[in-house]
């Protein structure tokens, strides 16, 4: 393998399927072909690693090898065997198919590959029923999985129309749908990734801490002699996506305070022009204020941090349970991508590409079942260092909100019935509070109706930053998650078979996971339209 496991970039992954029977004379003619996706590819991803995934020992393998890197592309070569096709279907986030579009006679040839890898249904039989391929728009919408296919002549077989390269996607059992141009979805998807790793790099570039720290830390080297490559390598992603999460919630954060200062000063300029006193410097302040939010607005609404802030942590979070799981030997078993599926984080902009990141990290080899004592010891790690630590982190966090929200309320409490008060002395007293003077110069009365537009304002402010920070709804997913979290310690207090606790721990990944993908949805449509909505 020519790339380190620990790479600080998160790799596209392009897998390698073809046809054993492949003459050597089409060699350069295919390398040809596949340099053009390649190429393609890498120009949408300028801060990524391009990885060629690949089986050693075929006719044309090391003239692939030549030409990808020639481009710069980094190769990741397979040991021929019967687990290749597992492994491309498993880690590829594009396969690239050398194939003469015949049907599958035996599990694990190229058209079973491809056939897995869009997620179809056939049989492998020399009567097996032959693939239906169609044209549709490039402009079509594709959102599943995508193979890319170069056409070859395999013996006596010759390819199906059409005959240039060109994107499979599933449509059913058997039907297949050609878009000669790369899809518009994957090009933002390529484009996302990118700005992952660029976003990683820029962070890093500039010398600042990353706030985040390693998974790894505290595991006994013991621990994990055989797996420690795979464990870095996820705890390394990681690292990278808690420490952007960290830092695009701290710019949207800011934001979303200095948007609400703004507005507190635009509404203070009012009520001091028309209350106190008439003067044209404070409109000149309130249309300073009103044209700077316009410009901060249409400045940073492409920094998309907020967005950022949601998918980065979604993918920290997926990564974490991934990483405790594949300690306990059940990582093959999180549903994250079903959850995905299921939840539709995937259709709204900027999710889509956390897959990519998913199919990185994946295993090559199947990790052998732990002897009883290190599964013990392994899962009363992962117990500890994941299930109490998230608890006790739950718990922090619903309680601080909590009492925060209850000072909040009644301190809201307090304002309302100050400005009822003054609305009350002014509504009682009426005429009279016009020919009161305060030592101010002013009537008394433009003085009450002051403060309770003041206050009115404080209060509207306020309730604008917390409907914008999405406080309550945080607060509802933290209870969530500390009820998921609680029931499995008291679960696995209670339950000895090993089966049985594996059970609770998929559970548990799959629960954790499946609120935090809500939550980012539910937050990202306070600022968004769902999909499909314009």
């Amino acid at each position: 393998m020519d790339t380190a496991a620990t790479s600080a970039n998160s790799p596209f992954v392009v897998g390698v399927a073809q046809v054993q029977d492949l003459d050597a004379s089409q060699g350069q003619s295919l390398a040809a072909s596949a340099g053009v996706i390649l190429r393609e590819l890498m120009r949408h991803l300028p801060n990524t690693e391009v990885r060629l995934m690949i089986e050693g020992g075929g006719n044309v393998t090391s003239v692939l090898i030549h030409e990808a890197r020639e481009l710069g592309a980094s190769i990741e070569t397979l040991s021929p065997g019967e687990g290749v096709p597992d492994i491309l279907v498993r880690r590829s986030s594009l396969l690239l198919a050398l194939w003469d579009g015949a049907p599958s006679t035996r599990p694990g040839d190229t058209a079973d590959t491809v056939s897995r890898f869009l997620g179809m249904s056939i049989e492998h039989s020399d009567t097996a029923k032959a693939f239906e391929i169609a044209t549709v728009l490039d402009s079509a919408d594709v959102t599943a999985q995508l193979v890319y296919w170069v056409p070859v002549a395999s013996g006596a077989v010759r390819p199906a129309e059409p005959v240039q390269p060109c994107f499979l996607v599933s449509m059913a059992d058997h039907i297949m749908e050609t878009q000669v141009s790369m899809p518009e979805s994957l090009r933002q998807r390529l484009a996302d990734l990118d700005n992952f790793n660029a976003d990683y790099l820029s962070l890093t570039r500039n010398g600042r801490a990353l706030s985040t720290e390693s998974l790894m830390r505290t595991i006994p080297a013991e621990l994990a002699i055989d797996d420690s490559a795979d464990l870095q390598f996820i705890d390394h992603q990681f690292m990278k996506a808690d420490a952007l999460a960290n830092h695009m919630q701290l710019r949207s954060n800011r934001l979303f305070n200095l948007f609400g200062i703004m507005t507190f000063t635009m509404g203070l300029a009012y009520l001091v022009y028309d209350k106190i006193v008439e003067s044209r410097l404070l409109l000149l302040g309130y249309m300073l204020a009103l044209f700077a939010s316009f410009l901060t607005y249409y400045l940073f609404a492409q920094k998309r941090w907020l967005g950022k802030h949601l998918s980065y942590r979604a993918l920290a979070e997926t990564l974490r349970i991934r990483f405790y799981l594949s300690l306990a030997g059940l990582d093959h078993r999180l549903h994250a991508g079903s959850l995905i599926a299921l939840a539709g984080i995937h259709r709204f902009r900027g999710f889509s590409w956390i897959g990519f990141v998913l199919d990185a990290i994946n295993p090559i080899a199947v990790r052998e079942v732990p002897t009883t004592e290190l599964y013990l010891r392994r899962t009363d790690f992962v117990e500890q260092e994941w299930i109490e630590a998230q608890y006790r982190y739950f718990v922090r966090k619903t309680a601080r909100m909590a009492k925060d929200s209850r000072y909040v309320n009644r301190l809201k409490s307090v304002m309302f019935a100050a400005v009822l008060v003054d609305i009350g002395a002014m509504f009682v007293f009426g005429e009279q509070l016009h020919h009161v003077d305060v030592l101010t110069g002013l009537p008394i009365k433009n003085v009450l109706t002051f403060c309770s537009g003041f206050l009115a304002t404080v209060l509207g402010v306020w309730e604008l930053r917390h409907s914008k920070m999405a406080t309550r709804e945080l607060l509802w997913q933290y209870r969530n998650q500390l009820t998921q979290f609680s029931r499995a310690r008291v679960q696995l207090e209670r339950t000895t078979a090993r089966r049985a606790r594996d059970e609770l721990l998929i559970e548990l990944g799959d629960a954790s996971l499946m609120e935090t993908y809500l939550w980012a949805i539910h937050r990202y449509h306070r600022e968004h339209s769902p999909p499909g909505a314009h």
